[in-house]
C-alpha cells in the first residue's frame, strides 16, 4: 500500500475525524472535523477562528487525527500525529472546491468568508486493517514519504 492510497481512504472514505489538539493549560480537546483533502503532501482541514480548535491550532501546531470505516465485514482505521499550520484563506476554494461541507458546516455566508485552511503538513501515521491484519506505518513530510508495513 502507498501514501496515496491511505491519503485516499482517509479523505474519500472516512471523510471526517477526530482531531485532538491542547489547550493552553495542556487540556486535551477532541472534536469530529471534515478532512478537505489528504495527499502526499499532508492533510487540508478548515476550521473558523471563532473556534477553540482554531486558537488551540496558533497556540499549538501539534495536532493527532483518527478516523475509522466500517464497511461490512472491513474495518479500518488510520491514525496520524503531527504539525499544522494555517495556510490562510485564499486557498480554502482551491482546496475545497465543490466540497458539500462547507457549506452544511458553515451555512451562513458571513462566517463562511472567516473559515480558515490548515495543513497538517509533517507526520507519522498508522493505517490497520482490523479484520485483514494490514498493518501500515507511513510518514510525511515538505521532503520525504514513507510507507512500511509491520
Amino acid at each position: 500500500m502507498e501514501i496515496k492510497d491511505i491519503m485516499h481512504i482517509l479523505a474519500d472514505d472516512m471523510k471526517v475525524a477526530v482531531f485532538a489538539t491542547v489547550d493552553d493549560e495542556g487540556k486535551p480537546h477532541a472534536r469530529h472535523a471534515h478532512i478537505g483533502v489528504a495527499n502526499e503532501q499532508g492533510v487540508f482541514f478548515m476550521t473558523s477562528p471563532k473556534t477553540h480548535f482554531y486558537q488551540q491550532l496558533q497556540s499549538n501546531p501539534h495536532v493527532a487525527i483518527t478516523a475509522m470505516k466500517e464497511d461490512g465485514y472491513t474495518i479500518q482505521v488510520i491514525r496520524i500525529e503531527g504539525k499544522a499550520q494555517q495556510v490562510g484563506r485564499d486557498q480554502l476554494q482551491t482546496l475545497l472546491a465543490g466540497n458539500p461541507y462547507l457549506e452544511q458546516v458553515y451555512p451562513d455566508a458571513e462566517e463562511r468568508s472567516s473559515v480558515q485552511v490548515f495543513h497538517l503538513y509533517q507526520g507519522q501515521g498508522f493505517y490497520h486493517s482490523l479484520t485483514q491484519g494490514h498493518k501500515y506505518r507511513f510518514e510525511f513530510g515538505q521532503s520525504q514519504v514513507n510507507v512500511q508495513e509491520i
